[in-house]
């Protein structure tokens, strides 16, 4: 496995994790063995995992809950999978 490059598993949850970070105005990214998170500025911040990816988008962009229900509730209508 390479350093450079991200894992496809990283990848799909960075596109996951993206259609939440669209919602606060910020792109979200695989980037190496962490993530790469933009704002509408052109302002960048990487991040080692998830959690600091959260802190980065709160930054460059609108601070979102990603867990609030109505956000939940949404994203479950936009793939068209149930929520648990």
């Amino acid at each position: 496995m390479s350093g450079d490059r991200p894992t496809r598993a990283r990848v799909r949850l960075a596109a996951r994790a993206g259609q939440v970070a669209a919602l606060a105005g910020v792109r979200l990214s695989a980037w190496g063995e962490g993530f790469q998170v933009a704002g509408r500025t052109g302002r960048r911040e990487l991040a080692l995992d998830l959690a600091e990816a959260w802190r980065a988008a709160d930054r460059l962009g609108t601070a979102i809950d990603p867990l609030d229900e109505a956000l939940l509730t949404r994203l479950a209508g936009e793939t068209g999978k149930a929520r648990p």
